[in-house]
């Protein structure tokens, strides 16, 4: 389940020619509250980034793919634990407040060097311009978020 941690909006971004992408000032000391603060960088199936905090990684992230073990079974939740590890990096946010990511994440992104930041509640959503443009294309949304009582 998804809990606020006020993460909302859209920032337009680079990524350095050493992988490295600035989160934005206003919900940086959040997602990484401490010095040498680390950040997971999960790659996701629909061609996109995902950030977190790492302590909300560790309790909430991962506690909640091993507590359905008991829906799914623990053979499915063993291989979802893999290929969200294989697609998992730990990255230190630095002085300048950014965050390294692995060159294949980057190509398996489609990011260069222009990046769309999305605050999603409790994590940020990084892609590549064009794919977002594309994914957001797919679906008409007025009606799901009608659905859920925004409007």
């Amino acid at each position: 389940m998804l809990k606020s941690r006020g993460y909302t909006g859209r920032t337009d971004h680079k990524v350095d020619s050493k992988g490295r992408l600035s989160i934005p000032a206003l919900i940086r000391k959040d997602i990484a509250p401490g010095q040498d603060d680390e950040v997971a960088v999960v790659l996701v199936p629909s061609g996109h980034l995902l950030l977190f905090n790492r302590e909300y990684w560790d309790t909430s992230i991962q506690q909640n793919i091993i507590d359905q073990e008991e829906k799914i079974g623990k053979e499915k939740v063993w291989r979802a634990i893999s290929e969200v590890s294989e697609n998992c990096h730990m990255s230190k946010v630095d002085s300048h407040g950014r965050v390294s990511i692995p060159r294949w994440m980057l190509d398996d992104t489609g990011i260069t060097s222009d990046a769309i930041v999305i605050g999603l509640f409790d994590r940020l959503s990084v892609w590549a311009p064009d794919r977002h443009k594309k994914w957001k294309a797919e679906e008409n949304l007025d009606p799901i978020i009608s659905a859920i009582g925004l409007y």
